[in-house]
Order: C-alpha cells, then structure tokens, then sequence
C-alpha cells in the first residue's frame, strides 16, 4: 500500500520554498543598492578633490605716492532766518500758527574748519597771553621801584595796566607810587626843569605852568615862599599835561588820570539816597580850612564841631557843590553826604596840592 504526504504538509514545503527564494532576491537588490551607492559616493569624492584650474586677476600697479587732493575752498552757507509765522493770515484766531522750522546749519567743509582754527585759538589765548604778560611787566616795575627809579617804575606799570586794564594790583601799585613821584625833585616825563631867574616867585611860576603853589613847595622841598636864583627847580607843566576825575556814586570812589593815564583811586562818599547830581563839573575855587556856609543856617567856622567840610574843599562851578574832607572817617565809601563829594582829609589834602582850578570832574551813577 503506497503512503501518500497530506496535502496540509506539502503546502507547507512548498510556501517554506518560496518564502527562501524570495529572501535571496530581497538580500541579492540590497547588495547591489548598495554598490551603487557606494560607487556613486566614491565618484563624487574623487570629483571634488580634483585641484581647479587657477584663475589669474588683473592687478592695478601700486603708485609709491598718493598725490595729494586738493579740496576747493567752500563758502559758509548763509543762514537766512527765520520767518515770522502770519497770524493775520490764520483761518482761526485761537489757533496759534505753527513756529516756521528753523533751517539747520549746513555742515563746514572740513577744509574750511582747518583754516578757522588757528584764528580762534589765537583770540581764546589772548586773555591769558595778556594777563601773564602783565604779571610780568608789573614785577618789572617792582624790581625798577626797589632800584630807586621810580619814573620807570610807573611806566612799566602803566604798561601792565594796559595790558590787564582794571587790574587790582597794579592800580594798587600805582596809586602808592603816585604822590611820592610827583610831589618830590624825581625825574618824570611830565615834569620841567625851571631855572629861578630874577624877579620869579612862587605865585608867578605857578600861574607861568598851570600848577598849584603847594605842588611847587612839595615837590621842591621849599620852607614858606623863598626861592634863590640860579635853583633848578623840577615842575609840574599843567599847561601840557593834565588831570581829570571820574566819581562813580556807585563804588563810591574817584579815579584820578594824567594824560588820561591811570595815576590814583580815592575811596569817597557821596549823597544820601543818590543825590549828588551827575554830569560834567570844574573846580573854580581851592580853600584851606573852609568855613561851611550851611544852607539856611549862619556860617560855621572852621574848627567848629559842627562844621563838617574837614581840613580842604574844592568848589564846583556848580553852587553849593564840591569835594571836601571829613571828620567821620567811618562815613568813607558809603552814600552819607549831603551831596557834596566826601574824602578823608588826607586825601582832600593831596587833590588840593596837585590839582589846578579849572581841572573837570565828571560824576556817574
């Protein structure tokens, strides 16, 4: 009897078959997949390792100097300004019209820059440039004084005071060289040189030089009114050199010149409540030991407590009016008078002795 497989059994070989063949084929494409990966990868290496062909560019020359360029030299635009915005014009009068913008500058050429610097500089320098050199001039003087030479002394401070005009110490410096150069036999520009001829007198030269009598004593070192003939004596030339004062009721002090130069600063006291009058004045008359003719009140004696004109006054051609000394030391640089032009009677004392009638005293706020 022949044994026949089941059929359950030989399906089962036959898909077992099967399923291996189609494994083979599946594992058969990945290899070639693959080597065809493989082989393209490869192909693209060694492409891209292949050295390019160099490529050569121009090269412009290398000059060994740029030449310089020249920039034109550019205006400064002109600014116009800026127009006032018509109200007149406006559709509303509540509605305030837009403020017209205001152009902006246009920028400086820096060319033009350069060439203003220097130029600015210079002016901002120029202060300190002047204040040194009068420091300097002024030490000069110092030195020049401590010599012996006071006329140099004074002009070189003068220098310095041109220099730095307003200056606190050389004004200073000046007012203390001031009497003991003019009032003395010292050499200076202004000064002359008299020779006492017969029939000469004090009141003559004085009248002769437009100089006071007490000057000429000073000066000279003269006892009473006895000059010799054949004495040289070194004089004041008022007719060519002159003074003037400047009061200022503010500082409350008198600035004296020579020439318009720089000669001494009083300090002084002017009216209660600003009532020394301003303007342009002269000195008419000179008196020693003044009586004080109060307004509405008999004359008070010189001497008197009561009289308070100190030991000099200086009439102006204004009545009533003038410069004068004081008792009360303490009233000095305040507005305490009664309107006249107050000092401390040794400085009275000296604008008696070098000023001339006729010299202008102008006043100021």
């Amino acid at each position: 009897m022949e044994l026949q497989t089941p059929p359950d059994i030989y399906l089962m070989k036959r898909e077992k078959s099967r399923a291996g063949c189609m494994t083979a084929l599946f594992a058969a494409l990945i290899v070639v997949a693959l080597a065809v990966i493989f082989g393209l990868v490869h192909w693209f290496n060694q492409r891209g390792t292949e050295p390019a062909e160099p490529v050569e560019f121009p090269v412009a020359p290398i000059q060994d100097e740029i030449p310089p360029v020249q920039l034109p030299d550019i205006p400064l635009p002109e600014v116009k300004p800026t127009a006032k915005p018509d109200t007149k014009s406006a559709a509303k009068p509540s509605a305030k019209p837009a403020p017209a913008p205001t152009p902006a500058p246009a920028p400086v050429p820096e060319a033009a820059a350069a060439d203003t610097t220097p130029e600015s500089a210079a002016v901002e320098q120029a202060p300190a440039a002047n204040t040194n050199e009068a420091v300097a001039t002024l030490a000069k003087a110092r030195r020049k004084l401590k010599a012996g030479d006071h006329a140099a002394a004074r002009t070189l401070a003068l220098q310095a005071l041109a220099a730095s005009p307003g200056d606190a110490a050389t004004e200073e410096f000046l007012s203390e060289l001031a009497m003991p150069l003019l009032a003395s036999q010292r050499p200076m520009p202004e000064k002359v040189e008299h020779v006492v001829q017969s029939g000469d007198y004090l009141g003559k030269l004085a009248a002769t030089y437009n100089t006071p009598v007490a000057l000429i004593a000073k000066a000279n070192n003269i006892q009473g009114a006895t000059i010799r003939i054949g004495e040289t004596l070194r004089l004041l030339d008022g007719n060519k050199h002159i003074f003037a004062l400047t009061v200022s009721k503010s500082r409350n002090d008198c600035v004296v010149t020579l020439d318009g130069n720089f000669f001494k600063r009083y300090r002084v006291s002017t009216g209660t409540n600003n009532i020394t009058p301003t303007g342009v004045f002269k000195i008419v008359d000179k008196i020693e030991h003044p009586p004080w003719h109060k307004p509405g009140s008999k004359v008070i004696p010189y001497g008197s407590p009561d009289n308070q004109l100190g030991t000099h006054w200086l009439a102006f051609d204004q009545p009533g009016y003038g410069m004068h000394g004081t008792w009360e030391p303490d009233s000095i640089g305040k507005q305490s008078s009664a309107g006249c032009v107050r000092l401390l009677n040794s400085d009275i004392e000296e604008l008696y002795t070098i000023l001339p009638k006729g010299t202008l005293v102008t006043i100021i706020e």
